[in-house]
């Protein structure tokens, strides 16, 4: 549980450094927050974890969690890879 609370965290943190120049600071701590609700989550995401439904907090998280906050994180997570050499993720199958 550490582990996924350091991962969220981390992606808090470089979504506050790649985006602060584009947004206020006032929406990168409103998406930060956002993001940071989402450990909640974490048992129905986590490898391994319990299979089980999400929560009800995971749900309410989720739902809490804007259009703009998740797609900016989404585009952060895609373009690491290439930032550090790496191929492209591909999760078809």
């Amino acid at each position: 549980m550490a582990s996924v609370k350091f991962i969220i965290l981390s992606l808090a943190v470089l979504f506050l450094c790649l985006s602060g120049q584009t947004q206020t600071a006032s929406a990168v701590d409103t998406c930060t927050s956002q993001l940071a609700s989402l450990v909640s989550c974490a048992a129905s995401v986590v490898p391994g974890a319990s299979a089980g439904p999400p929560s009800k907090e995971c749900c309410t998280a989720l739902g809490g969690v804007s259009h703009q906050c998740a797609c900016n994180t989404l585009d952060i997570i895609n373009s690491l890879p290439a930032k550090c050499g790496l191929g492209a993720i591909g999760c078809s199958a």
